[in-house]
């Protein structure tokens, strides 16, 4: 079998273009010349000609600028033209943050159903440009929350990460100086690599301490900001060939992708209920299916759109605790259960790298190609510390932790004698949202919500997580028992605070009991 194998990687941001002309272009215009950079830089990494490229290419996998609000198939086959590329099949993939992720796995799909295929994978987004005030805020909100069970509670994305954050503190015992350590040294990751957003930035004591959501601070959440990139995947065969042809450098080492797969879950927050998340699921069935064990794992790239995701998804991809994650994370490692340590994130993640809305996890597949030699603008970077693992596992989240896509690579072809087990899946259920009026029911997680730019109450303002019988839940503020609206969750005790469930319009309130 020939395996599929990953050529290189290479990026655009808007530091490699000029920002006068880059003020003056189109919002279609900047994500064309950011596809146009990235694989042009790609193309120069490898030796290879365009022309070749364009005569050799049988699928391009695309993911649409979701900063660009369009639709439809021909976003990927206009992006094909205009790079000069034709004949060729067309994929769109729409996973969220997740689809960088998916589209790796969907050129894997292509690569092992048809070992001569050539893919390029490659996307933009603008949302830096596109999203130029704070009133865009409201429309972030209006787009991740459910409009009839959590909009009118004057629900925020932050404010949904805030709840499962503050769960996460209240169940493991994980404290706020602990998210500050691993925000930190994830920031000194990034702060002498001149590509980076935050290059040369410190994270002051007055960002650390104006949460946003409860408990997030600004240096917790992930930077938006224009971004491209551009991969290659061809079966280990293939790359041979173009190599014998002199059509890529000669010394390359291309990449084995050994196995990727993704797992949807709901939208929407409200239905997910406990915090369910797909990316046990994801790693379950990744881990199985390719033949590779946990441990084996010497590098990992973990999604970070917030330090809660960082800690839960390693936890889950690892089988790990929480607490013992958190220990782990202060030096930008994991420890897994054979006792093997890890690195991490080595360029700071999205919390400080690039990262553009639809292709947030491109920060991730450049972390992991940096540790391969294949990131072609290594020279631009910095001293980012390269491990050389042999085998490194790359993540991507959707939203909400709604959709986890995860992928898996060898320096080395894999040995024959890997086996695929099947995998032992957790099942993944549904909230029924709502209640009954005068429902009782107790405090599960509550957030203090401090920004919400277009919603028509002023902030502060409480927003908790209430648990009912049957282990339904529903969205709710935190009323007293005269009606005001408490302004703060941080007196409440979860699991034990008692309240009624009433309803005012649209919105669910919660009264102390």
């Amino acid at each position: 079998m020939s395996f599929p194998v990953l050529l290189g990687v290479a990026d655009s941001t808007t530091k490699d273009f000029s920002e006068e002309e880059y003020k003056s272009w189109s919002g279609s215009q900047k994500v064309f010349q950011h596809y146009k950079k990235s694989v042009s830089t790609l193309l120069d990494f490898l030796g290879m000609k365009n022309e070749t490229l364009s005569s050799e290419i049988t699928d391009f996998v695309s993911i649409e600028a979701a900063s660009l609000g369009k639709g439809g198939y021909g976003h990927t086959v206009r992006i094909a033209n205009e790079l000069g590329y034709t004949g060729m099949k067309a994929h769109v993939i729409d996973l969220g943050g997740a689809s960088v992720t998916g589209a790796i796995g969907q050129a894997r799909t292509i690569l092992v159903d048809n070992p001569d295929a050539v893919v390029l994978v490659a996307a933009a987004d603008i949302p830096k440009s596109a999203f130029r005030q704070i009133s865009d805020l409201k429309m972030v909100n209006e787009t991740v929350c459910h409009p009839e069970f959590e909009l009118d509670n004057g629900a925020t994305l932050i404010a949904m990460y805030g709840l499962m954050m503050k769960r996460m503190m209240f169940e493991d015992g994980i404290s706020l100086d602990d998210l500050k350590e691993i925000t930190q040294k994830f920031r000194s990751n990034a702060i002498g690599n001149p590509r980076a957003f935050y290059y040369g930035q410190e994270i002051t004591e007055k960002q650390m301490s104006r949460p946003i959501s409860d408990p997030y601070p600004t240096p917790m959440i992930a930077i938006v900001t224009d971004h491209g990139f551009a991969t290659i995947l061809v079966s280990e065969k293939k790359a041979e060939e173009w190599k014998s042809k002199g059509w890529i450098k000669k010394d390359l080492k291309p990449l084995h992708l050994v196995g990727a797969s993704h797992t949807a879950h709901s939208e929407y927050f409200i239905l997910k209920g406990g915090f369910d998340s797909p990316s046990r699921n994801s790693a379950e069935k990744l881990f199985a299916q390719s033949g590779y064990q946990r441990e084996e794992v010497d590098y990992a790239w973990i999604y970070d759109c917030f330090p809660g995701q960082v800690i839960q998804q390693s936890a889950q991809y690892f089988k790990l605790s929480k607490k013992d994650v958190v220990s782990a994370l202060k030096t930008s490692s994991l420890k897994l259960s054979n006792g093997k340590r890890i690195p991490i994130n080595q360029m700071g993640g999205i919390l400080n790298y690039q990262a553009a809305m639809s292709i947030s996890a491109a920060t991730g597949l450049v972390d992991i190609a940096v540790q391969y030699g294949l990131y072609a603008q290594a020279a631009n970077i910095g001293n980012v510390p390269a491990h050389s693992p042999k085998i490194s596992l790359l993540g991507g989240n959707g939203g909400i932790d709604s959709i986890n896509s995860i992928a898996l690579f060898s320096s080395e072809r894999p040995s024959s004698d890997r086996k695929s087990r099947t995998p032992e899946l957790s099942p993944l259920t549904l909230n029924k949202p709502g209640a009954d009026i005068g429902e009782e029911g107790v405090v599960w997680s509550s957030t203090t919500v401090n920004m919400n730019p277009g919603f028509s109450w002023k902030p502060p303002y409480s927003l908790a997580l209430i648990k009912l019988a049957e282990n339904r839940f529903v969205l709710a503020n935190i009323h007293e028992k005269d009606g005001t609206i408490r302004k703060s969750g941080d007196e409440l005790q979860y699991d034990r605070t008692r309240v009624k469930i009433e309803k005012e319009g649209r919105r669910w309130k919660a009264v102390l009991l």
